[in-house]
């Protein structure tokens, strides 16, 4: 899918001579939670200066810095804009794909909807952006559940299991990642890090 810029976000991604979202941990009722990759135009501009009410980062953690190239990878809280809370709240099941990668003045990106709603999804995004999306394609999925079932650990599939029905993944979140961790009895860096390879075989599952 290719989405123009709003122009109110337009200055944003002006500072980019690159730009690539590699990474969504998770999606909570006002924030995203997502590493990216980029290098600025201006050689001065640090991942840091994003950070601030301004650009609507309210936290940047650099990862990696590549002083050749000028490219950073970076961990950021972002708040989720007006127009994609809109499509979430409209369809029953969306979820935003990576890669997603700035091309000039527009975005490329992949989103998992429900067939049923594919219509729906098309009319909701050419209603909300300033000019027409380009649907590029579309292609059905079939997720491979026997295999995703034997990929996981048994503590993967306790600890998933328990937040699942806990409501971890509700909006808003019905139990906090610090009680989960404590009924595992691990610290919540490790529950993190159970939900990142936990994300990874479904995606990896998902897309073979």
């Amino acid at each position: 899918m290719k989405i123009p810029i709003f122009s109110k976000y337009y200055e944003y991604f002006n500072l980019f001579k690159k730009f690539e979202i590699i990474k969504i941990f998770r999606q909570d009722g006002d924030h995203f939670y997502i590493t990216q990759k980029a290098e600025f135009k201006d050689s001065k501009m640090h991942p840091k200066m994003l950070e601030g009410e301004y650009y609507g980062i309210p936290y940047v953690e650099v990862i990696e810095e590549n002083k050749m190239s000028g490219e950073y990878i970076f961990f950021s809280t972002n708040n989720i804009i007006k127009e994609t809370k809109e499509l979430s709240d409209n369809l029953e099941c969306l979820i935003i794909d990576v890669p997603i990668i700035l091309d000039q003045n527009h975005l490329l990106t992949s989103s998992i909807i429900d067939s049923r709603d594919v219509d729906k999804f098309i009319n909701l995004v050419n209603l909300l952006f300033d000019e027409k999306v380009e649907i590029l394609s579309i292609t059905n999925l079939i997720p491979n559940y026997e295999d995703l079932f034997l990929k996981l650990t048994e503590r993967q599939k306790e600890i998933i299991y328990y937040a699942v029905h806990r409501g971890y993944f509700e909006i808003p979140r019905e139990i906090k990642a610090e009680k989960i961790a404590n009924r595992f009895k691990i610290t919540q860096s490790a529950f993190y890090d159970h939900l990142r390879k936990i994300d990874r075989i479904i995606y990896h599952s998902i897309f073979k």
